[in-house]
């Protein structure tokens, strides 16, 4: 099992006075940490309703075109904010085969440090309001085949997915793809805990892997008073979730791989 994205994240209003100018700005700010950039698309605003999912939540009519979304990073290649007028997050990810995975509370402090210094830049650059709205916290984690090829040799790793007793009449063949969705209430309505996975192909090399995505997302005070709170919990959720939904077997076997 190869942990591949910890991502942590805050989304807020968009703030009214963001131009594109602004991240040049900012990047002064983090250039001696994360001198380099990358251009990506912007993130849709969703938020985290008590309904069964999550909904995209209403845009009106815009002036302009929106602002793209900008990754700040490291020479590492590992560490990574990220910046949009709405949206707030730092990563890590794994570039190389070598990069070890850091604990939780080094990213952490990473994403405290940059959301301290994005909220004083928003302040003294007058963008407006910074009202938080949502929390999110990802961990997506790169699972290798076993004894049997994916996506039927899935159920050696989630006791979920049990192809062999799967069939009550032995007519189909092994499925030649596979997802799944699930979805489970935090305590004290904090949100939810959204489990993804799917079978593909690893950049290189061409092996198949489970893609399993864990990712909290829950309100958020407009102070972010409930901040440190609010993620102790999602990372708990995230980290006993995945030995939930996994099988002591696999277990074992990463032990073994260590």
């Amino acid at each position: 099992m190869s942990p591949y994205v910890r991502r942590s994240g805050i989304q807020f209003d968009p703030l009214p006075e963001f131009r594109s100018s602004h991240f040049g700005i900012f990047l002064e700010r983090v250039r001696e940490e994360y001198p380099n950039t990358e251009d990506r698309a912007p993130i849709s605003e969703v938020r985290e309703t008590d309904q069964d999912t999550a909904i995209r939540a209403q845009i009106g009519l815009l002036d302009m075109p929106p602002l793209r979304r900008v990754f700040f990073v490291d020479p590492t290649g590992n560490f990574l904010l990220q910046l949009q007028a709405s949206r707030f997050h730092a990563n890590w990810r794994r570039q190389r085969e070598e990069d070890q995975y850091p604990r939780f509370s080094n990213t952490f402090h990473r994403f405290t440090l940059g959301w301290t210094l994005f909220h004083q830049f928003a302040d003294e650059a007058n963008l407006g309001a910074l009202n938080t709205n949502q929390y999110e916290l990802s961990y997506i984690n790169h699972i290798e085949e076993g004894d049997e090829a994916f996506p039927a040799g899935m159920e050696e790793f989630l006791p979920l997915f049990n192809w062999t007793s799967a069939q009550s009449g032995l007519f189909l063949p092994k499925p030649s793809s596979a997802t799944m969705r699930l979805a489970f209430s935090l305590p004290e309505a904090k949100g939810r805990l959204h489990v993804s996975i799917a079978h593909g192909l690893l950049p290189r090399g061409g092996k198949q892997i489970l893609v399993m995505d864990l990712t909290a997302r829950g309100p958020a005070k407009a102070d972010w008073s409930d901040f440190k709170d609010w993620f102790s919990l999602a990372h708990e959720w995230i980290v006993r979730g995945f030995t939930d939904l996994t099988s002591n077997q696999a277990h074992d076997r990463w032990r073994r791989i260590k």
